[in-house]
C-alpha cells in the first residue's frame, strides 16, 4: 500500500511539468525540431520570416514573349538585383511589398512598370509604353527555391489585338488560333475535347479542331461564327506540360472591328 501511494506522489509531481512542455518554447523545441523548423517554413512564406519577396512576371509584345530585356527595379543601386528575360519574357526580381517601378530597356527602348506588391498578389498599375504588355505577374519567398515556370510563349490572338481590316483579319484569326509553350505538351486522349474544355472563350464561338504538337497548339475555328466584338479568351490550368506543370490561368482580350 505504502509503494501505490509513492507512485500517486510521482505522477503528480510529473504531470504538470510533461503537460506543459508542449506550450513552453524551449521545451517544444528540443521535444519536436522538425516542428519548430516547419514553423519557421511557414513563416518565411507568409513574409514574417527573413526570406526574401521574389517577383516575377511576363513581358510581352504583339503577343510573344520579350526576351533579352533588361529589367531592375528603378533608381535602385544594386546592380546585382537584375534579370534578363528569357524566351518567355519572364523575369524575377528581389521585391518590396507596396509599391515598385520597375525599369526596362529593350534594344535601346526604355520604360517604367508600376506595380503594387501584396504577396502573393501583384498588380500592374500601369506602362508607360503601350507597345509591350506585362502579364503573369506574381509574387513568392525565396525559401521556396527557384522555381521554373510553364508559360505561353506566343499566340494569336493576342492580349490587346484588334481585328480592323481584311489585312489584319488574314494574318492573324483568319486562319484559326495558334498558341506555343516554353514546353512540350502532355498530349491529351482527345484533342477536340481538350481544347473545348481549356480555351474558354466568351462569347462563344465554335472550335472546330484542335492539333497539339510538341510545343504548339492549332485551333480551326468556325469563321462564321464571329462577331464584331470584344472577345475574352481564358486558358486554363488542364493546359499541362510533359513534366507535370500547369500553365497558370492566362486572359487574352482581343476586339473583332471588322468581318470579310
Amino acid at each position: 500500500m505504502r509503494i501505490q501511494i509513492h507512485k500517486i506522489y510521482f505522477l503528480i509531481i510529473f504531470l504538470p511539468f510533461f503537460s506543459d512542455c508542449y506550450f513552453n518554447p524551449v521545451v517544444n523545441g528540443i521535444l519536436n525540431p522538425l516542428e519548430e523548423e516547419n514553423n519557421n517554413s511557414t513563416l518565411g512564406l507568409l513574409g514574417l520570416g527573413s526570406s526574401a519577396i521574389i517577383v516575377t512576371g511576363q513581358l510581352k509584345s504583339i503577343g510573344a514573349g520579350v526576351s533579352g530585356a533588361t529589367v531592375r527595379i528603378a533608381g535602385s543601386t544594386d546592380v546585382t538585383n537584375q534579370s534578363i528575360t528569357d524566351i518567355a519574357g519572364r523575369f524575377k526580381l528581389i521585391g518590396t511589398t507596396g509599391s515598385m517601378t520597375l525599369e526596362v530597356n529593350h534594344i535601346s527602348t526604355t520604360f517604367t512598370i508600376e506595380i503594387l506588391v501584396t504577396p502573393p498578389i501583384v498588380t500592374l498599375v500601369s506602362i508607360s509604353n503601350s507597345s509591350y504588355t506585362v502579364m503573369n505577374l506574381e509574387a513568392y519567398s525565396s525559401s521556396i527555391g527557384n522555381p521554373t515556370f510553364f508559360d505561353l510563349t506566343s499566340s494569336m490572338p493576342f492580349e490587346g489585338l484588334n481585328v480592323n481590316d481584311n489585312t489584319t483579319y488574314t494574318g492573324t484569326i483568319g486562319s484559326g488560333f495558334i498558341f506555343n509553350f516554353s514546353e512540350n505538351l502532355a498530349l491529351p486522349s482527345n484533342s477536340n475535347a481538350w481544347g473545348n474544355e481549356n480555351f474558354a472563350i466568351s462569347p462563344s464561338l465554335t472550335f472546330m479542331s484542335t492539333s497539339v504538337v510538341n510545343k504548339n497548339v492549332t485551333i480551326s475555328v468556325d469563321s462564321g461564327t464571329y462577331a464584331m466584338q470584344t472577345y475574352t479568351l481564358t486558358l486554363l490550368p488542364g493546359i499541362i506540360s510533359e513534366s507535370g506543370k500547369s500553365i497558370k490561368p492566362t486572359v487574352i482580350r482581343f476586339q473583332v472591328s471588322y468581318l470579310p
